[in-house]
């Protein structure tokens, strides 16, 4: 039996939408603005105003596609395409966090906005239900196609699996066309991130679990916040925030040793926001005690540390 989100009875797997293509740079920033000179209704009935955005972005039909899903998986806007405040804060024309895409700040919050969202199967798939370091293609495409059987989710074909997990792919890697990095080898900007990179064998990729020098204090509070307010206790177990479905441990593939020097820096720099309790026997717990806006816990994330 499949645990977890993915093993509710009601589930509705997503492996499509993308068109191919993983988000690019300026794709982000470039939407955020065109929703904000008043273009929601335009792109949210695309279909009748096909050419014209087309014209707007300078993409083709299918680019225009992707720009539109990646915008609500990374939660730029909602559904309807009304922009969310984390789009506003990190992307607007006036006085953003980091409207150009420059920051390692926006890559963690854009990687912990899709790999912590259950209805991204294959994203969330693999940060939080694949146990191995290892992704080999084939296996990984059989895995994934095993649990559709099981979980008898209708509708989905193999070509479907193979173009999601292709874009998953090129989403986290960079491409050694002709032995060379350039520009063009980072098709996505969380390649930058360096969560996954490509092995000796062909067709396998190595997911880096550990330490991340550049997923800051502040970006750990503000996942783990995000992640606490989706749980109903007022207490968390370290164990729990190691390996439950969705969380910090799991979607920024931390260790052990890692999470805990998290944990312990975190309790100090919030003075209080957290409690980091390491009990008798060896039970280590987590407990919330202060609420703090998620707009200012974005806003933290961009403050230079003295």
């Amino acid at each position: 039996m499949l645990r977890g989100p993915l093993g509710k009875e009601k589930y509705k797997p997503k492996f499509s939408g993308h068109d191919t293509f993983p988000f690019r740079y300026a794709w982000l920033t470039k939407i955020v603005h065109y929703l904000e000179t008043g273009n929601v209704k335009k792109i949210k009935k695309f279909e009748k105003n096909i050419l014209n955005v087309m014209v707007d972005f300078g993409v083709g039909i299918n680019m225009v596609k992707s720009i539109r899903h990646w915008s609500v998986m990374t939660k730029v806007c909602d559904k309807n395409f009304k922009l969310t405040d984390f789009g506003k804060l990190i992307f607007s024309k006036k006085k953003s966090l980091d409207p150009y895409l420059e920051k390692s700040e926006t890559l963690w919050l854009l990687h912990w906005m899709l790999a912590s969202n259950q209805y991204l199967t294959t994203w969330f798939y693999i940060f939080n239900y694949h146990q191995s370091i290892i992704i080999n293609r084939e296996q990984l495409l059989n895995d994934i196609l095993s649990v559709i059987k099981f979980s008898k989710w209708k509708g989905i074909s193999p070509n479907t699996i193979k173009r999601d997990l292709d874009c998953f792919l090129r989403t986290y890697t960079v491409s050694h066309k002709k032995g060379e990095v350039t520009e063009d080898s980072i098709e996505c900007p969380l390649a930058e991130l360096g969560l996954i990179t490509s092995t000796y064998s062909k067709n396998e990729f190595e997911i880096q679990r550990g330490p991340k020098s550049s997923l800051t204090d502040k970006i750990f509070e503000f996942a783990l916040n995000d992640y606490w307010s989706k749980q109903k206790n007022q207490i968390i177990t370290f164990e729990k925030l190691m390996y439950d479905y969705g969380s910090p441990g799991k979607v920024f593939q931390l260790d052990e040793k890692s999470l805990d020097i998290y944990l312990e820096k975190l309790e100090a720099s919030t003075r209080g926001g957290f409690q980091f309790n390491k009990g008798a026997g060896g039970l280590r717990q987590i407990t919330k005690v202060e609420n703090v806006s998620t707009t200012q816990l974005i806003r933290n994330c961009y403050k230079k540390v003295a």
